[in-house]
């Protein structure tokens, strides 16, 4: 579709003008108009791909979405990208893009799925935000506290809609669960126990000719520059390594921090947290996070967190999970609300109670908090809420309190030390070395 045309008229004026005006007849499908109950293309919402990681490709197949571009730096990737998309539409329509920047330029695309290793997430998405598209970003929100606030600034300067890949706030059961808890069923909560994947740890790497087809500057982008080796490339392994994540902690753990911070009530901290945690690191190797913690959170209200990793023996492959110490206590794989009168346990799919009979309550007026139940699936809700301009289940604001929740944890292990956060201020109290480990410098010529 031509640029200058889009800047003069919206697409449905500009397809209406071109049939209206053609010359000879021509066979348009039924699905194309909307006749047969399909969103005609003209009233779709454009989608663009950044990044082609975890489930790129969750907007192709739905009706209300035209999906248009792909970019990634690995022209392997935007090759079978691009294949995926044309298959769907049976045409070859879609484009290919290596530098994300010129997706942002276009003027066609309404929204961008943003995939990219962690360390890339707030230089694209406070770009993509200036760009006035909507964002569905993938979890964790950020690489450091700092780049988080600089994401939730830009999204509010430039009012778009925004979603957290942290979908188990689509999950019904577990909903249910935090409503359970967040209502008082269980008398007063006092204590969360989380269990979230363990990390792993691998030998040196030696360094490879960095292959056909990957703009090997391009991904480490901000990141430090290092030798190209194909498991700094590949995922899970990336997660493992402290320049581009902050490690297990949040490349998985985040969805169980967002869990337990929405069960909980704690979307809105509105006092300190105290932060103590312990991890074993890799003696040597590429992996160089944490890869197994013991991490416990104290919040303004009384309530404790205490977040173990879990041995799945096979999460974050390739790599080793050396087994833990015989006094490193490990949580079951899920989050344990515990209250004065009972328990509730939460995992995706499924919920568990004591007494069993608190699984029989149904939520309804009488009770204060009823969560969002956003279709039960998270692309439904990013797009109802774009058409609507609303906020949706997993915005910005908790994105950025959930990956924090994180960080506040892999700094505590760095520093080998309790810690103090200000969730107002967004500052560690009278401690300077840690709040110098709220930002990290971008390489050249990187910037936010």
């Amino acid at each position: 579709m031509v640029h200058s045309m889009l800047n003069s008229m919206n697409r449905r004026a500009f397809l209406a003008g071109s049939m209206a005006t053609a010359a000879v007849p021509m066979f348009v499908p039924a699905s194309a108009l909307g006749l047969d109950g399909a969103t005609p293309p003209s009233n779709r919402i454009t989608v663009a791909a950044i990044g082609l990681g975890f489930a790129w490709d969750m907007f192709v197949r739905h009706p209300q979405t035209q999906f248009v571009a792909v970019c990634d730096v690995q022209q392997a990737r935007r090759d079978a990208g691009k294949g995926i998309v044309d298959g769907h539409y049976n045409n070859r329509d879609c484009a290919t893009y290596k530098d994300y920047r010129e997706v942002l330029d276009r003027p066609d695309i309404d929204a961008v799925y943003i995939a990219t290793p962690d360390h890339w997430h707030a230089k694209v998405t406070t770009s993509a935000a200036r760009a006035g598209k909507h964002i569905y970003c993938q979890k964790p929100l950020t690489r450091t506290i700092a780049e988080g606030r600089a994401v939730i600034d830009a999204v509010r300067r430039h009012d778009i809609v925004f979603q957290h890949g942290t979908q188990q706030r689509q999950d019904l059961p577990m909903l249910f669960g935090c409503e359970l808890v967040r209502n008082g069923y269980i008398g007063k909560l006092q204590h969360v126990k989380i269990g979230s994947p363990a990390g792993v740890v691998c030998d040196p790497q030696p360094p490879q000719p960095v292959p056909a087809g990957l703009d090997w500057e391009m991904w480490l982008g901000p990141a430090p520059w290092s030798p190209f080796t194909p498991l700094r490339i590949a995922a899970h392994p990336w997660y493992h390594i402290q320049d581009y994540s902050l490690g297990y902690i949040a490349g998985w753990g985040v969805h169980h921090a967002d869990s337990a911070q929405q069960g909980s009530g704690l979307d809105n901290p509105d006092g300190p947290i105290e932060v103590d945690a312990r991890g074993l690191f890799p003696a040597g190797g590429l992996y160089d996070d944490a890869y197994r913690w013991q991490m416990h959170y104290k919040f303004a209200n009384g309530v404790t967190w205490h977040w173990t990793d879990v041995d799945t023996g096979t999460w974050g492959a390739p790599g080793t999970q050396p087994p833990p110490p015989a006094d490193w206590p490990q949580h079951d794989m899920g989050i344990r609300f515990e209250g004065s009168e009972g328990w509730v346990f939460i995992w995706r799919g499924v919920v568990d109670a004591h007494p069993k009979s608190l699984l029989d309550v149904k939520i309804g007026q009488r009770d204060k908090v009823q969560l969002c139940r956003p279709n039960g699936e998270p692309i439904p809700d990013f797009i109802d809420c774009v058409r609507r301009h609303q906020r949706t289940s997993a915005p910005v604001e908790v994105a950025h309190r959930s990956t924090t929740l994180c960080a506040l944890g892999a700094i505590s292990m760095r520093l080998g030390r309790k810690i103090v956060w200000d969730p107002i201020k967004e500052e560690f109290l009278n401690d300077p070395e840690a709040n110098r480990m709220r930002s990290r410098a971008m390489r050249e010529p990187w910037g936010l």
